[in-house]
């Protein structure tokens, strides 16, 4: 059995099918000499343009330096009552946050004992003045049988050195009802100065032994910043400068002093501290409360100040660029930090000159920038 015949293309079949391979022939071709053309013959590569800059014209001023630093509100007037008696604590009138007047009583303790004690005491005194005032009669008579010959002067010596002990043994119970009566004046612990419960140490009921912490009190007057200040600034601080102090519990500021500098370093943070007192009329203050002191440490004449994004590098000693004839040029300059966000140019700027501002990684010196100039600071 033979295969069947294929049928043939007519003829404008085979012409149709003619002309698409020479279309594809063609496409491919041309697609190649393009391809060879961009390898062989690239095309020029385009001119990246400057990066765009904004510069600040460098005006020197008289610049302020000035330093906030964080501290605490305290009493300079602190008070710890301790018991000078051993005796039973029998009332404790105000407990913590209580105002008290100077000379109100802290603390009441059991003083029957020493009230027993003066009463013996003064009872003996009252023997011994009777005794001595009899020892005294009999010296006298001592005497004058004596100069009448009528007693020997072994007897006048007893006589006198009776009376005479007597009068010291008077004047040893005397001081020691001295020590009682004062002792007495230490059951009732008393305020020493207008003042804020701060502490109580001890409970009524409980025996209070000598030495013993009752009653813990801070002044309500005298109070004070104690702030903790980095020791590099301390070269800038003095006492009698003026300091504001901003308690910002009470959305309250004062202008004050700077009392004192402590003179030793924290041990731990090696920082100092600086001490300022509140005026006598800030009210509402309490000690423990957070404030922050503001100080001028110091003005410096000529300086440029710049935001802190158009200075580079670190250390004292770092990198700006100016704008001149058109590109970027590095300028070495000295800094001081002014404030947050802010640098103090002290040197290595002239008045006028152009600075930019922007903080573009790509500034290198000799780099060509477009500039525009900034508005504002």
């Amino acid at each position: 059995m033979s295969a069947p015949d294929t049928p043939r293309l007519s003829w404008p079949q085979r012409l149709i099918v003619t002309i698409v391979l020479v279309l594809l022939a063609v496409w491919i071709g041309l697609a190649g000499a393009e391809r060879l053309s961009a390898r062989f013959d690239p095309e020029p590569a385009r001119a990246v343009p400057p990066p765009a800059v904004e510069t600040l014209a460098a005006s020197a001023e008289t610049a302020v330096v000035e330093r906030t630093y964080r501290g605490t509100v305290e009493a300079e007037g602190r008070a710890r009552i301790s018991a000078r008696i051993t005796a039973q604590i029998l009332e404790i009138p105000h407990r913590e946050g209580a105002l008290v007047r100077q000379g109100e009583v802290l603390a009441r303790l059991d003083d029957e004992e020493l009230r027993r004690d003066a009463a013996r005491l003064e009872a003996v005194g009252d023997r011994l003045e009777g005794e001595l005032a009899t020892a005294r009669r009999e010296a006298a008579r001592q005497e004058d049988l004596f100069r009448r010959s009528l007693t020997p002067e072994r007897s006048l010596d007893d006589a006198r050195q009776r009376a005479h002990t007597l009068e010291a043994q008077i004047r040893e119970n005397a001081a020691a009802l001295g020590l009682v009566e004062r002792r007495l004046t230490y059951a009732e612990e008393r305020a020493p100065f207008d003042a804020l419960v701060q502490r109580v140490h001890a409970s009524e009921g409980e025996l209070g032994a000598t030495g013993q912490p009752l009653v813990e009190v801070v002044a309500l007057n005298g109070l004070k910043a104690v702030v903790q200040v980095p020791q590099g600034d301390v070269a800038h601080l003095r006492p009698g400068m003026t300091v504001r102090l901003e308690v910002a519990a009470l959305g309250r500021t004062w202008s004050a002093q700077v009392d004192r500098l402590y003179p030793a370093l924290d041990a731990g943070s090696r920082n100092a501290t600086l001490a300022a007192f509140f005026p006598e009329d800030a009210d509402r203050l309490r000690p423990g409360m957070a404030v922050q002191a503001h100080v001028e440490l110091e003005q410096i004449e000529g300086a440029v100040r710049l935001p802190a994004q158009s200075v580079h590098g670190e250390g004292p000693e770092r990198r700006v660029y100016v704008l001149e004839d058109g590109r970027a040029r590095e300028r070495t300059v000295q800094v001081a930090v002014a404030r947050a966000g802010e640098y103090l140019i002290t040197a290595g700027l002239e008045d006028g000159e152009q600075v930019i501002v922007t903080a573009d990684p790509r500034l290198e010196d000799g780099l060509p920038v477009q500039a525009g100039e900034r508005t504002g600071r």
